[in-house]
């Protein structure tokens, strides 16, 4: 049980508009807006592909601790690339200690990233792991359901397939 129970889901929503988090963010409707807003443009728009967003998600959920963020999906370390194993080393130091950060990191970030592309990348980083997981750390969100971790997989592979513009795979 979260320590401040979530206002319903309105009638409609899908899990990437409205989670536990966002059930207890409700309570300050402006808040939960401005915060729906902010996730939206770092997420889904951008120069960083979404599943490398996610990645970075998965792997820093359990060290922040956020029950309903852990049970949304593990990490897959066989990583896509070379991108998206930095990306996610670096989303774990962050969360690990972000005091910890060193120009070494940003130097080996620099040999695959822009600079456009490490701002958007922290920003993300600190979006999830500070506003949205360690707020349902704070505020011991239950874990996400079975049905709504598959219900958020596949709202992420829609986005995906919008993006890409691949054929999706029922």
């Amino acid at each position: 049980m979260s320590r401040i129970e979530p206002v319903p889901a309105p009638e409609g929503t899908n899990p990437l508009q409205y989670s536990a988090i966002a059930g207890i963010m409700a309570h300050r409707p402006e808040i939960l807006d401005a915060f729906g807003r902010l996730n939206r443009t770092i997420r889904f728009e951008g120069l960083l592909p979404i599943e490398l967003k996610e990645s970075v998600r998965r792997a820093t959920a359990p060290k922040i601790g956020c029950n309903f963020c852990v049970a949304l999906g593990e990490l897959d370390e066989s990583f896509t690339s070379e991108r998206e194993r930095l990306a996610v080393r670096f989303a774990e130091k962050i969360a690990d200690d972000h005091k910890a950060v060193t120009d070494e990191d940003f130097a080996q970030l620099h040999a695959e990233f822009t600079d456009d592309e490490i701002v958007e990348l922290t920003a993300w980083i600190c979006l999830v792991t500070v506003a949205g997981q360690m707020f349902g750390n704070v505020m011991d969100v239950r874990p996400a359901t079975p049905e709504e971790a598959e219900a958020y997989q596949n709202a992420i592979h829609r986005r995906v397939v919008a993006v890409s513009g691949a054929p999706s795979v029922p």
